[in-house]
C-alpha cells in the first residue's frame, strides 16, 4: 500500500524539518508491524490492514495516501506530545 514515490516525497519534506528526525524515527518502530525483521522485505512498515484502518478514518476512503504537508503536522503534534510529558 505503500508507495515509494509517496514514502520519498515524506524523505525529502523531513529533511528540511531536522526538529522531528528523532520523533519520526520512534514512529517508524512503534507503528511497524511485529516481527518485521523475520517478514521480507525486513523493512518496519506498518501491517497493511492496520495502514487502511488509519487511512480509512482518517480521509473516508482506502487507496490514497495522506499527503505528506498532512503526516509533518502529524509529526508534529506528536512531538509537541512528548515534550508535553516530561
Amino acid at each position: 500500500m505503500l508507495k515509494g514515490k509517496w514514502l520519498i516525497e515524506l524523505f525529502f519534506a523531513l529533511l528540511w524539518k531536522p526538529s522531528l528526525w528523532s520523533t519520526s524515527i520512534k514512529q517508524i518502530f512503534i507503528l511497524a508491524k511485529s516481527r518485521w525483521l523475520l517478514i521480507p522485505p525486513f523493512l518496519p512498515f506498518p501491517s497493511n490492514d492496520f495502514l487502511e484502518f488509519r487511512i480509512i478514518t482518517y480521509q473516508g476512503e482506502s487507496g490514497k495516501l495522506p499527503q505528506t504537508d498532512v503526516v509533518i503536522t502529524w509529526l508534529t503534534w506528536v512531538a509537541d506530545l512528548e515534550k508535553s510529558k516530561i
